[in-house]
C-alpha cells in the first residue's frame, strides 16, 4: 500500500516505522543523541502542513508535537519539492541518481522552496543506520 507523502496516514506510518526501529537497534542505539524535524508545505489533496519531529535519545525515541527548527536536522520544504528525494531508496540507488537527487535539492534550496538546517551535532554511525532504513522503507510506501 502506497501513502501520500508528507499526509497524516504517512506521518504516522514514519513515526511507527522509527520507533521499530529504534527498538530493534536500542542497545546499539544507547549512548547517542540525535534530534530532527521535517515540515512539509502544501500537502495534497488540501494544500496543509504535515511535520514530524523525533529525538533519539538513550536507546529511545521521543516524537514532538510542533516543529522543532533547532533540531539537529531540520527541513522546511514544500511536499512537492521534497517529493523526488523522499522516494528515492539509497539501497542499491547508482551514483549518478544519488547526484541527481543532490542537484535537485540543491535547486529546491536555491528556489526558495526547501530550507535546510544542519546543526553541530552530527548523527553517529548507529543513528545514521537506523534513519538509512527509516528513509528507505517509508520510500517504498510513498506514492509518486
Amino acid at each position: 500500500m502506497t501513502m501520500i507523502f508528507a499526509s497524516p496516514q504517512w506521518i504516522e506510518r514514519i513515526k511507527e516505522l522509527l520507533e521499530q526501529l529504534v527498538t530493534e537497534h536500542g542497545e546499539s542505539l544507547a549512548g547517542h543523541h540525535f534530534s530532527l524535524s521535517e515540515t512539509f508545505t502544501s500537502v495534497p489533496p488540501d494544500g496543509g502542513t504535515g511535520f514530524w519531529a523525533a529525538r533519539i535519545e538513550g536507546g529511545g525515541v521521543r516524537f514532538g508535537d510542533a516543529p522543532d527548527p533547532d533540531a539537529d536536522f531540520a527541513l522546511v520544504a514544500e511536499q512537492a519539492a521534497a517529493l523526488p528525494g523522499a522516494m528515492l531508496i539509497y539501497d542499491g540507488a547508482t551514483k549518478e541518481m544519488l547526484d541527481a537527487a543532490n542537484d535537485h535539492r540543491r535547486a529546491m534550496i536555491a528556489e526558495g522552496r526547501m530550507t535546510v538546517h544542519v546543526g553541530s551535532h552530527k548523527a553517529s554511525e548507529p543513528v545514521m543506520a537506523v534513519l538509512r532504513q527509516l528513509h528507505d522503507r517509508i520510500a517504498r510506501e510513498t506514492a509518486a
